[in-house]
């Protein structure tokens, strides 16, 4: 169906209640999947992009279609049995559960495919390195297992938030506490200037804190980074689950905000 709707907000209103409730589950999870895609209306349906094409959906009449293009359907054709799919469209039926985490997974894969043609692109360009540090999850686990359980239940709920920001954020234990870094591709620079090193926690006395050692350089709208300090750190205190909970979304847009800065470098 032609469509000669401006935005998103307008194709989802011109559908009928039960299809618009589907249709915005596809849509949040498609945007949590990948907080940075560009949304737009392309070919009539809504469609996302970052560093090209991640994914359309569209309402039809008996199923929601989503067009992953042809690699978003032959990463996960196995677990796609289930529905009738092509070489670029999958149909999840009305009637159906709707496999929200599989939708989830195929656009993260997406957006990772979409960086590496990015990098690949910059390679031919100009000299790019990758970090030469592995991510280390078993680790970062370890470490956290070996913590008070309330201690370690808030450090593994604020570790979820970071690693769920973007698939380039890697992990492992560097100051003895769980850090995180970008493991993408940059130029080259001096390694004393710690350009990958995000975020470390510090756990000194039971206190937990999150210390951005360039977290001066984002613009923090939120209010969540706090300090004033001459080499350029700021930081995040927790106080308890119900303040890691209350500042989840602040933290996020933190987080992607220094990813786009890295990006840029």
């Amino acid at each position: 169906m032609k469509s000669e709707v401006k935005n998103v907000e307008a194709y989802l209103a011109a559908r009928e209640k039960d299809v618009r409730v589907i249709l915005e589950k596809v849509r949040k999870t498609i945007k949590a999947a990948a907080p940075n895609a560009e949304e737009v209306i392309s070919y009539g349906m809504p469609a996302y992009k970052e560093h090209g094409i991640l994914v359309y959906f569209a309402a039809n009449k008996n199923h929601t279609g989503l067009y992953p293009t042809a690699a978003g359907i032959k990463e996960f054709e196995s677990e796609l049995e289930p529905y009738k799919f092509s070489k670029g469209a999958i149909q999840f039926p009305y009637n159906a559960h709707l496999p929200l985490k599989l939708i989830s997974r195929i656009v993260k894969f997406k957006l990772r495919e979409n960086v590496n043609k990015l990098n690949l692109t910059k390679k031919k360009r100009g000299v790019l390195q990758k970090s030469d540090e592995q991510t280390d999850p078993k680790s970062v686990l370890a470490h956290i297992h070996a913590l008070d359980p309330a201690t370690g239940q808030m450090v593994n709920a604020i570790r979820k938030i970071i690693l769920g920001a973007d698939p380039t954020i890697g992990e492992r234990i560097k100051w003895n506490n769980p850090s995180f870094f970008y493991t993408g591709e940059m130029k080259p620079f001096n390694p004393k200037e710690y350009k990958r090193e995000m975020a470390v926690f510090n756990l000194y006395k039971g206190r937990i804190m999150l210390v951005f050692p360039s977290g001066a350089k984002v613009k923090d709208t939120s209010g969540i980074l706090e300090g004033a300090y001459k080499d350029g750190r700021r930081i995040v205190i927790f106080e308890d689950m119900a303040d890691v909970k209350a500042k989840a979304e602040s933290l996020k847009s933190v987080i992607i905000k220094w990813i786009k800065l890295v990006h840029t470098n």
